[in-house]
């Protein structure tokens, strides 16, 4: 599908492309979602630009993501999409950029540029040239992963309360899956790799533009870069600290379930060695053989009783005393 955004009246309208005969007029940003063969070849006509397919998108080198081809700029991004679904997945956004016209090849909805017309519609002032379209795009691939970073904090957050929570609380509510927890950290790491990875190709990409496409971008699109680059700074730090909170929980949720494994075993081997001298005496008198005098005495059957018993009392009272219990 290809979607053009064209100036009509000062102000970027939306237009889904109907035929592959021509481009319409005033077309400043021509946005191609799943393009087919046919669609590509006709961008590829009527541009001049070469369209990469979605193999050639996948190179991780920067030379074959950033780079230049008689006076057009294409730059392949990192984005993170799914993530409302709860199955968040790395894609590549193919931006291919000069004075004219800024065209865009994706092969996955992401939110960015779902809510992106709503946001033409709040600042039109802000998207009559495309190279403040494409600061725009990215100020708002960046915004999203603020977001989510943030409502990933939350998760952190309400997780550090259910591990770390007060035992009383804790009396009164269900207890916490240890093991569900760790896979909840798991997710968000996970998560948050995919995030970093988004984080440093818009990085990357910033910087490309401002040393390889001075001349193209206007002073007000510069600043905004300029800006979106500060919150990636930020952004980069604030993921870096998450990381470090996540292995702390990590770590933590292993030790706890490393202590309640020790109590359970503690209580097993207490109850062991309780039994163990009423165990003895059984044992003894459990012999079978010829002389033993107390098989003939009338009160030796609750003589082998109290000792069991009292050889038990003894331990325990042993076992509190050193404070083992």
């Amino acid at each position: 599908m290809i979607i053009y955004y064209r100036i009509d009246d000062k102000v970027l309208q939306r237009q889904v492309a109907d035929n592959l005969q021509s481009l319409p007029p005033k077309v400043l940003w021509i946005d191609m979602l799943q393009p087919s063969q046919e669609e590509e070849r006709f961008v590829e006509a009527a541009l001049g630009v070469d369209i990469p397919t979605r193999e050639e998108m996948t190179e991780i080198e920067d030379s074959s993501r950033f780079y230049e081809n008689d006076g057009t700029l294409y730059m392949t991004p990192v984005v993170v999409s799914g993530i409302g679904e709860q199955r968040p997945e790395v894609n590549d956004v193919f931006f291919v950029f000069n004075k004219d016209r800024l065209v865009t090849v994706r092969y996955t909805e992401t939110s960015t540029f779902r809510t992106f017309p709503g946001k033409i519609a709040r600042q039109p002032e802000r998207h009559r040239t495309c190279d403040m379209i494409l600061a725009s795009l990215i100020d708002g691939f960046v915004d999203r992963i603020a977001d989510v970073l943030e409502d990933l904090q939350a998760q952190l957050d309400g997780l550090s309360r259910q591990i770390f929570g007060n035992a009383a609380v804790q009396a009164k509510q269900e207890k916490a899956d240890m093991q569900q927890v760790i896979k909840y950290l798991g997710r968000h790491n996970s998560l948050l790799a995919k995030l970093d990875d988004s984080l440093l190709s818009f990085s990357r990409l910033i910087t490309y533009l401002r040393q390889g496409a001075r001349d193209r971008i206007s002073e007000p699109a510069r600043n905004w870069l300029k800006a979106v680059e500060r919150d990636l700074r930020s952004l980069g730090e604030y993921q870096a600290k998450m990381s470090g909170q996540i292995t702390f929980l990590l770590d933590a949720t292993l030790g706890l379930i490393n202590i309640e494994q020790n109590s359970i075993i503690k209580v097993f081997s207490i109850a062991a060695v309780l039994f163990l001298p009423p165990t003895l005496v059984g044992t003894v008198y459990g012999m079978n053989f010829k002389i033993m005098p107390e098989l003939d005495w009338s009160f030796g059957y609750p003589l082998a009783l109290g000792m069991m018993v009292f050889s038990a009392l003894l331990s325990y009272v042993l076992f509190k005393y050193k404070d083992w219990l």
